[in-house]
């Protein structure tokens, strides 16, 4: 019984038995003169069409490439509205759910933006590539720039951009034995003598700079009119992907979107008002505060050193489909000055004034005139 299911029925014509489309015909004769059986099969469609399929198993948020999808022909009837059947229309989506081998690609199964696969259950940790992890970066650590509009590249960075860091760091001197910011105060007790005791005062200099004597002999001391100038040095992390901006809100249930308000009975035989309506009120959003960038953990543990010392931290945003490393020096005086051909002037005993004076000059005796009312 096994053996002999789905095979093909043969029919051996004789006397009584006559094949359908062969009466009055002459038996056939294949050479030899000898009747010949002929099998009946199965009829294969004709009407078939491509659909795209998975050449191997893909996880979820997995880009889909040409070289893992193929074409297989299906029943016209089999294939619905969903089916793809262009593989030029799954290259470059993103899978949805996981996609195992074999298995029919279908519009609902991928998606265009990567974004469109972040839900609740994953979070923004879908969009992290592997060997990356993402860190909250304030959108504002400059003290020109409290709001992050400068920073942040006017709030024109989205999720799934990419940009590079800049980094500032402002470096001064500092006392080799005691690890402080110079200058350094200075504290003095002085005994003043006098006719009944000798009194000790106490003298502070703050900031301290340093004592000369002068050519007359008198020892003077000299400090600092301003405090140190910083040193500052400029670094960059280039082709960080931006996770999140803004805080990360949970999206909200289908339950809790539907209306709860409970309507208040009415009396019989009243008439049911119109609701009346309701505009809604305009709500201003508030700028974001912070931006969530992947980036790999020895890159991550700079920028977090970076914010923890004070560096400034900026944001240039990157092309779409730029995705290269620039080979990038660090900045600082020294390199204005190597790459600008910039020479240190000498001192001159002479400059040029620079400032600004406002002259009134003296009007003559027809302004005068005119000035004061008389013709």
């Amino acid at each position: 019984m096994i053996l002999g299911q789905d095979q093909p029925t043969t029919v051996t014509p004789t006397e009584e038995t006559t094949i359908e489309g062969t009466e009055g015909a002459p038996p056939p004769d294949n050479g030899g003169g000898a009747l010949q059986p002929e099998t009946i099969g199965t009829p294969m469609p004709t009407d078939t069409i491509g659909v795209v399929v998975s050449l191997q198993t893909v996880p979820r948020g997995h880009i889909m490439t040409e070289d893992i999808l193929a074409i297989d022909r299906r029943p016209v009837g089999s294939v619905d509205s969903n089916v793809i059947t262009d593989t030029k229309d799954v290259v470059g989506m993103f899978a949805r759910t996981d996609i195992y081998q074999g298995q029919t690609l279908t519009k609902d199964k991928l998606a265009m933006d990567i974004r469109e696969i972040v839900t609740s259950e994953y979070g923004p940790s879908s969009l992290i590539p592997p060997g990356f992890v993402a860190q909250a970066v304030p959108l504002s650590t400059f003290r020109l720039d409290p709001r992050g509009t400068i920073s942040s590249v006017g709030y024109g960075i989205s999720e799934g951009d990419y940009v590079d860091i800049l980094l500032l760091f402002d470096m001064r001197q500092i006392d080799e034995e005691f690890q402080t910011l110079l200058p350094n105060d200075l504290a003095l007790f002085i005994t003043v003598k006098s006719e009944e005791t000798d009194e000790i005062r106490f003298l502070e200099i703050d900031p301290f700079g340093y004592f000369e004597e002068l050519p007359t002999g008198d020892t003077v001391h000299i400090r600092p009119r301003e405090f140190q100038r910083p040193y500052i040095v400029g670094l960059v992390i280039q082709n960080a992907k931006v996770i999140q901006v803004g805080q990360y809100t949970l999206p909200e249930s289908a339950a809790a979107q539907l209306s709860t308000v409970t309507p208040t009975p009415l009396p019989e035989g009243a008439p049911t008002p119109s609701p009346e309506p309701v505009a809604a009120p305009t709500v201003t959003p508030m700028p974001p505060e912070v931006l969530v960038v992947a980036l790999q953990p020895q890159q991550q543990l700079l920028l977090r050193y970076a914010l923890e010392v004070g560096a400034d931290v900026d944001f240039a945003l990157r092309g779409i489909n730029d995705g290269q490393l620039y080979p990038v020096q660090n900045v600082d005086l020294n390199f204005l000055l190597e790459r600008f051909n910039i020479e240190i002037p000498p001192n001159f005993g002479y400059t040029l004034d620079t400032q600004y004076y406002q002259i009134t000059p003296t009007p003559t005796p027809d302004e005068s005139s005119f000035i004061s009312g008389e013709s």
